[in-house]
């Protein structure tokens, strides 16, 4: 799932999908997005639970 993922941001980006990424690769890539994002998230959440 995390290289089908990574190939699909590859698209997303304008470049071309890379069939030979290691799928180790991708899902470390994978897992260091999401705990970004879900750090995006919390704070997000903090914020918006402030106003509300």
């Amino acid at each position: 799932m995390a290289q089908v993922r990574h190939q699909m941001r590859r698209i997303a980006r304008g470049s071309r999908a890379t069939p030979s990424t290691h799928p180790a690769f991708a899902l470390i890539a994978e897992q260091r997005k999401q705990r970004r994002a879900l750090r995006r998230y919390r704070a997000w959440l903090a914020t918006s639970q402030g106003t509300a």
